[in-house]
């Protein structure tokens, strides 16, 4: 447990430090990774390292998924609870044509960005 909070605090410190560089893109082609990212909602906890992962691969990609601190904000929580089921992080939830879709483990996020984006 205290290999894992040293991690999180370690790579916290790396995330606010060291800046990710995003994919570049047309503008175009941004602007409708923009609009088509905006239906994703991230749930994470700052001192998670998967939920750190999962955030950078997210701007690597240029994705501007909308962010949800579940530990700064309980209606957040309460929401990952109420719409997944479990209060768990990472989780990114898709709002599609076809309702609303929720990805628990971070691999199972990142495989879908991978294959998304």
């Amino acid at each position: 447990m205290l290999t894992r909070q040293l991690k999180a605090r370690a790579l916290n410190v790396v995330d606010r430090l060291v800046p990710v560089k995003p994919v570049n893109r047309s503008r175009e082609e941004q602007y409708q990774l923009d609009r088509e990212s905006r239906r994703m909602h991230l749930y994470f906890c700052r001192t998670c390292p998967s939920s750190i992962n999962v955030r950078r691969q997210c701007e690597k990609l240029g994705l501007r998924v909308v962010e949800k601190d579940v530990t700064r904000v309980n209606a957040y929580r309460n929401e990952l609870i109420n719409g997944g089921g479990a209060p768990k992080v990472p989780c990114l939830r898709v709002d599609g044509a076809a309702g609303e879709q929720w990805l628990y483990s971070s691999a199972a996020i990142l495989d879908y960005l991978k294959k998304r984006f």
